[in-house]
């Protein structure tokens, strides 16, 4: 099986580094033409600069690939709206602000792919992980109701849910020990690689996918069995 984007456009979010950066670099691999603006150029925690740069920019993607994420760590006593408004606005809102300037152009084209990058926490979950997964199972909702919206169109939309990948965000949320616990606990023995994620992408996004649309597939290593 041989995929080939033949110069399909790509908007990707969260594409600098991680899954992301992964991800951007395999679709340029496969004949995409990916744009994957940097934080300075397109900042997902302001509405106003969201707005501007779709404004300044004329983008009509066959591709939309949301990858961007903060996770920031709360319990229930230290949870409050500041940490909940940015969780919900870089993890959820910038997408739907995004798809709502690129949905018409799909729908005219009559061909569209569309990749939430969720995350296990999405189905389940661990302490201090309120907001994360509230909007990771914000975006499931999304997808699957988009699913029902645009399949008529040929537009397939679909999460992925990343199980433990060494991402910086990895790394900074969970102790040496803690890694080593979690590691114990996935049937595979190991940690999900970042280009798992890609390549799953990948096949989602290409004409070899004519009906998978509405699912969260989780990439994890059996963990979410137990």
């Amino acid at each position: 099986m041989k995929i080939d984007f033949n110069g399909k456009k790509i908007f990707l979010t969260g594409g600098s580094r991680g899954i992301g950066k992964k991800i951007k670099d395999l679709f340029t691999e496969l004949n995409a033409k990916v744009i994957a603006p940097e934080r300075n150029e397109l900042d997902l925690l302001s509405r106003e600069n969201i707005d501007s740069y779709l404004k300044n920019n004329s983008i009509l993607p066959d591709i939309f690939i949301h990858c961007a994420g903060i996770n920031e760590l709360s319990d229930i006593t230290e949870i409050n709206e500041n940490i909940l408004d940015k969780s919900f606005q870089v993890n959820c809102f910038s997408a739907i602000s995004l798809l709502n300037n690129f949905i018409i152009s799909m729908k005219e084209k009559g061909w569209g792919r569309i990749i939430f990058i969720s995350s296990i926490y999405a189905i389940v979950s661990r302490e201090r992980r309120i907001a994360y997964s509230s909007t990771k199972n914000a975006l499931t909702g999304l997808a699957k109701t988009m699913a029902l919206e645009l399949a008529p169109y040929n537009i397939l939309i679909n999460s992925i849910a990343p199980g433990y990948v060494m991402t910086e965000m990895t790394k900074k949320n969970l102790s040496i020990k803690e890694i080593n616990d979690i590691k114990n606990n996935i049937p595979t023995g190991k940690f999900q690689s970042a280009e798992d994620i890609a390549s799953l992408a990948a096949f989602l996004c290409s004409d070899y996918n004519q009906s998978i649309t509405g699912q969260l597939i989780a990439v994890d290593g059996g963990f979410t069995c137990r």
